[in-house]
């Protein structure tokens, strides 16, 4: 399954990008939307992840209270970092189980990617905080960083394991294929949200031709 993901302000806007989207991530930390605009955003779609990444100075209550409200408007997902303040996260993951909401910990590194030891202690402590899917995102520097990042799909846990920069797009074709949910993509060409990401148009191409 294909997951756009939007980081637009604006719930006209969001709501155009949703149009016709079989999955897709919500930025909330970008869309300048309050708490009812939220609720009323994660009713449109019952296969939307709600994020809120701590990257544009919100407070961490607002951060909360927003997550809460996507999570009562329906969130199917919602992300919570790994390196999360550990009330904030126990708060979200204790409100999410509550309404069946899954839960995703995530792990970003725009550095580089870890070692296969480092990585599965990541994975570890992802489970650790009650993760339904654990997520990675790291910076692929070569060919031993793809290998690592794709090993962990034979781990047989609920992972999605991505690779950022061009040397890492093929991570992101190989999920699919490997056991992932989904993957992210862009809804275009111009509005990626990380680096190597692959536009919706491009990702469909490639998975037909596959």
């Amino acid at each position: 399954m294909l997951c756009r993901s939007i980081a637009t302000k604006g719930i006209d806007k969001i709501k155009e990008l949703l149009t016709e989207a079989e999955m897709a991530e919500i930025r909330i930390e970008k869309s300048g939307l309050n708490t009812d605009e939220v609720k009323q955003l994660f009713n449109l779609n019952n296969n939307l992840i709600a994020t809120c990444r701590d990257t544009e100075g919100l407070l961490q209550s607002t951060r909360i209270n927003l997550l809460k409200s996507a999570i009562d408007g329906g969130a199917k997902w919602i992300d919570i970092e790994v390196e999360s303040d550990k009330d904030y996260a126990l708060t979200l993951v204790k409100y999410a189980k509550n309404k069946n909401c899954k839960v995703i910990i995530s792990y970003h590194n725009y550095n580089n990617t870890p070692n296969k030891k480092e990585l599965n202690n990541i994975i570890s402590e992802c489970s650790k905080m009650g993760a339904d899917l654990v997520k990675l995102a790291t910076t692929v520097i070569n060919k031993t960083d793809i290998i690592n990042l794709l090993d962990l799909y034979s781990l047989n846990i609920p992972i999605l394991s991505l690779g950022m920069g061009e040397l890492g797009k093929i991570t992101r074709i190989a999920a699919i294929k490997l056991g992932a949910p989904f993957t992210f993509v862009s809804c275009d060409s111009e509005d990626v949200t990380a680096p190597g990401q692959i536009s919706e148009s491009q990702m469909k191409n490639i998975l037909n031709i596959l």
